[in-house]
């Protein structure tokens, strides 16, 4: 049980009474599902998560009168000689209370809360951005710009994403992009996308590609999947008993989405259009007319193509089930936004266009529950042209956001330097 913090403060000549305490999970997800800025990564759900994975998890808030005004779920991760805490995606403010005040109440109560979890080093990464750019890399907007500063102040080290590195911050989303879908209806939504994304969704609508929800027990062909996605493209992949327990913790907050094509009815509806085309052809032939050659030797070339997509098939399915998994992804339904966590493309079936599928069709979904924000989530902020994941997220015109980065303090210092020194003599270059 935490303790409770008093802070005193004066309000208009008014002495009020602010206190930092333990909430409950019910109080602390009615807040984090308010809070503009809460995510996944802040919510009751990925507290459960983290006690199922066998690290401290505890809801902290800055309670004025009634009224939670910073909170933040702090996950404590068993490290040697003690803790690491983090508050990964928070702590999280409700608009206009972020400052110094709320801030130093909040943080040196966490501070002495961890010491008293034998934690050596507390890190806070919030989920807030510091510029806003477009696509071609031009900013257009800066947020919390005072923040940085406000940290540093109450002794913490500022890691910039942007002066670390795509590679070398901790982070896993550097910077994030991201689509507003407020106001919009599903056909204002497809028009908003470029003219290459609409025509890869109308293609995969064109192949047969329909989209479902899997199974609990289907996850371990799904996490297959994103391995060997993982493999190819050189990025970590998630445990199956990481997909597992989300699957359980998240409910109805969470959804596994598969592409997927039936190849027997790929294979019939282009045998389908060779008839109807050699019906046209037919017809022009019949007219003996010349003028007519032109038309028929566009109709050949489009049935060579039909053909050629059906002998694909035919190859596919010496070596595949019927039923073709095209592409999948993991989604995290929340009130600020819908987030495109993990995913795999199935490299023989990427002609298929299945990404474009699920983009928007979960897209779609956001504007049916009117939920404003779409977020792809991490690119890595290069703007010429060399990263092809931000070339791909692009198509569907957004925008991205520089987030502002992580905050560390070691609150036990002799026992990190000790720990340093040990790996140093281990051969242990990196700090934790």
């Amino acid at each position: 049980m935490v303790d409770a913090f008093l802070v005193s403060k004066k309000w208009n000549g008014v002495k009020m009474v602010q206190k930092v305490r333990e909430l409950s999970a019910e109080e602390f997800g009615a807040f984090e599902e308010k809070c503009p800025y809460g995510s996944f990564y802040q919510s009751v759900e990925q507290g459960n998560l983290m006690l199922k994975e066998g690290h401290k998890a505890t809801y902290m808030g800055l309670v004025d009168g009634d009224k939670i005004i910073v909170a933040g779920l702090l996950v404590g991760m068993k490290i040697h000689f003690g803790y690491r805490f983090d508050i990964y995606g928070g702590p999280l403010f409700m608009p206009g209370s972020e400052t110094k005040a709320n801030l130093s109440a909040f943080v040196e109560a966490v501070e002495e809360y961890v010491r008293k979890q034998n934690g050596m080093f507390l890190r806070l990464i919030p989920n807030l951005p510091v510029k806003t750019y477009n696509d071609a890399g031009e900013l257009t907007a800066s947020h919390f710009e005072t923040l940085p500063a406000l940290f540093k102040e109450l002794g913490y080290d500022y890691q910039d994403y942007h002066a670390a590195g795509y590679d070398e911050a901790t982070h896993v989303t550097h910077y994030e992009y991201k689509k507003d879908v407020r106001d919009m209806t599903e056909q204002t939504l497809e028009k908003s996308f470029d003219k290459k994304a609409r025509y890869n969704i109308k293609k995969a609508k064109e192949f047969g590609v329909k989209l479902r929800d899997i199974s609990f027990d289907e996850l371990p062909e799904f996490k297959k999947d994103t391995a060997m996605t993982a493999e190819r493209l050189h990025f970590p992949d998630k445990s199956l008993d990481y997909y597992q327990n989300v699957y359980r913790e998240f409910g109805d907050k969470i959804r596994f989405v598969v592409a997927e094509i039936d190849s027997n009815e790929y294979i019939d509806s282009y045998q389908q259009k060779i008839k109807s085309t050699d019906d046209k052809i037919a017809a022009l032939k019949a007219k003996n007319k010349g003028y007519e050659q032109n038309k028929i030797d566009d109709l050949e070339r489009q049935k060579a193509n039909h053909q050629k997509k059906i002998d694909v098939a035919k190859d596919l399915q010496k070596r595949y089930p019927a039923k073709f998994n095209v592409a999948g992804a993991m989604f995290v339904i929340q009130p600020q936004e819908i987030d495109y966590v993990f995913s795999y493309t199935n490299e023989e079936f990427k002609t298929f266009k299945g990404p474009f599928m699920l983009q928007d069709a979960m897209m779609k979904a956001a504007v049916d529950q009117k939920i404003p924000t779409y977020n792809f989530l991490g690119v890595a902020g290069l703007f010429d042209g060399s990263d092809g994941v931000f070339e791909f997220k692009q198509g569907f015109n957004g925008y991205t956001d520089e987030m502002i980065g992580e905050f560390s303090k070691v609150l036990i210092p002799w026992r990190y330097k000790l720990l340093n020194a040990i790996k140093t003599v281990l051969g242990r270059s990196k700090r934790f």
